[in-house]
């Protein structure tokens, strides 16, 4: 092959290559006979879904962008020619990701270099000493503002990246920070696109059922968030204040205004340089810190992947609403009905000490209730007592009508707390009916009761994975999305009771099902470690 590319190269012209990665939508070969370019080959399943017309302005826009033309290739993967197999459309060829953009980093398995995706920084200070880098906030600062200063560039080309997220995104902290894209044929051209958006877990706008993907203001939108996660070191949270510590307050202002559902209240990153480059003159670097890993700082992140459209996950712990009052009645009733029942019973001082101080639960043993991590040992149901009437041999009380049966609504599901982020709709039908499923599914995790309909042996393992860590104060949806198949998918963050965030919560994504009228939970993502709300 020779310099200039044409604009398209018949598969057969590229010579001997090397597969050098793989993902969802195709396979990445590395040319020996010219090392500057890579070729990017789409999955036989996508070839006939490709838009060519599209896929050629792509390469046109490198070919005719002018003095902006460089600038593009400089940070972008862009598509540089059309590679066709008989006629047939397959991929295209682009730059190799400068050496630059890699990174040897001290991983679990090993040292390694790899590409040196941004989602590496998007960790505590620890896990980046473990892992070898050295990142100090005028190294976040600066890399913060090459980004805004290239999605202005994209911007006036008329490009929107659109899947704005951290495995999309490279970084360089050799002399001044930079950017670089990959998967630049997932942009958005003029409002085209190559293939049909799509959207990392974690990274969708607040509601993608209402918004329209790949714009200016979702890109807006996402440069905000990766300004709080950079910040912050969390790879989840949309809290501005999470970054409030360590980011100079126009630019946390800035970030709130970004993460607004209204795309038109959201500043354009163009916005963010004038504060950003105040920002970087009032911040003096940092000499680097040198530390060996520790067990105790092992990586608490995994790679995400990219999947159809959804509304995106949302900041936790927003302020408690409408469960509040209800949850204090419960306790009132509560109060109110063993008082009434202990006057019945006339149980002594020391009787009245042994009784549970939470709700009862409705099931068999063992016995369990909020509040208190242990089971009551030796507890049984009685043989032969009346209906309604269980009696505990191993326990000082006398025997009451089960409170369950008197007032049905007493129930763990009361006393625990689903919670939706800021960010998503919270008034949307979809939503409450998540909220309504998940509380449904935390109620019976925490009874240690079936929450799945006949589960499979992986589902059941989930579940009692889950439930191993409870029982959970309450909950957090992070992330409401559809599905391929139609049907909604909740990212929730479950919160241990009285253990407090250095127990560090789990995190699953809840496949949901029609029930009804409602929804139910049919499966779940295997729990994994996640930062608590």
């Amino acid at each position: 092959m020779t310099s200039p590319l044409p604009p398209e190269v018949s598969l057969s012209a590229l010579g001997p290559r090397t597969r050098i990665g793989a993902g969802g939508q195709g396979t990445v070969y590395a040319l020996a006979d010219d090392p500057r370019w890579v070729y990017k080959e789409y999955a036989s399943r996508l070839v006939d879904d490709v838009d060519v017309a599209t896929l050629n302005r792509f390469v046109r826009l490198a070919a005719e962008a002018g003095p902006d033309a460089d600038a593009l290739l400089g940070l972008a993967a862009w598509p540089t020619a059309v590679v066709r197999k008989e006629g047939t459309v397959r991929g295209f060829l682009m730059p190799r990701v400068p050496d630059r953009f890699r990174v040897r980093l001290r991983l679990p398995r090993g040292p390694d270099t790899v590409l040196a995706q941004v989602q590496y920084l998007l960790n505590s200070d620890d896990y980046l000493l473990d892992r070898g880098l050295h990142v100090d906030d005028r190294m976040r600062l600066e890399l913060l503002r090459d980004t805004g200063e290239a999605l202005t560039l994209l911007h006036r080309l008329g490009v929107c990246v659109g899947d704005l997220s951290p495995n999309n995104l490279l970084f360089s902290l050799d002399g001044r920070p930079r950017c670089y894209f990959i998967d630049c044929d997932a942009m958005r051209l003029a409002g085209d696109s190559v293939l049909a958006q799509a959207e990392t877990p974690e990274w969708h706008v607040p509601d993608a059922d209402a918004e329209e993907l790949a714009t200016p203001a979702t890109d807006a939108f996402k440069f905000g968030l990766l300004a709080v996660r950079l910040f912050a070191g969390d790879q989840q949270t949309r809290d501005p204040d999470a970054a409030r510590r360590r980011l100079a307050r126009p630019l946390v202002a800035l970030a709130g205004r970004s993460l607004d559902p209204a795309p038109d209240r959201r500043p354009t990153p163009e916005q963010w340089l004038d504060a950003l480059d105040r920002s970087i003159r009032r911040t003096p670097p940092t000499p680097p810190t040198r530390r060996g890993p520790t067990r105790r700082n092992a990586p608490r992140w995994s790679p995400v992947r990219r999947v159809v459209p959804g509304p995106g996950a949302a900041s936790p712990r927003p302020a408690t609403r409408g469960w509040g009052p209800l949850v204090v009645a419960a306790f009132a009733a509560i109060a109110a009905l063993v008082g009434l029942l202990t006057a019945n019973g006339d149980p002594s001082p020391t009787t009245r000490q042994n009784l549970p101080t939470g709700p009862w639960r409705n099931t068999a043993p063992p016995f369990a209730y909020p509040g208190s991590p242990t089971r009551i040992p030796g507890l049984v149901l009685p043989t032969g007592s009346p209906a309604g009437l269980p009696g505990y041999p191993d326990l000082s009380l006398p025997t009451y009508p089960y409170l369950g049966d008197r007032l049905p609504l007493i129930e763990v599901c009361l006393l625990t707390d689903v919670r939706v982020g800021a960010g998503l709709n919270r008034t949307s039908a979809r939503t409450k009916a998540a909220v309504l499923a998940v509380r449904s599914f935390l109620c019976s995790i925490n009874n240690e009761t079936p929450p799945l309909d006949d589960p499979s042996r992986t589902q059941a393992a989930r579940v009692a994975a889950l439930t191993k860590r409870g029982p959970f104060a309450g909950a957090t949806i992070i992330g409401l999305r559809t599905a391929a198949d139609g049907s909604p998918q909740v990212n929730v963050v479950f919160e241990p009771r009285g253990a407090g965030s250095s127990a560090g919560c789990r995190r699953s994504r809840l496949s949901l099902a029609r029930d009804g009228d409602g929804y139910r939970v049919s499966s779940l993502a295997a729990p994994v470690w996640a930062s608590c709300p």
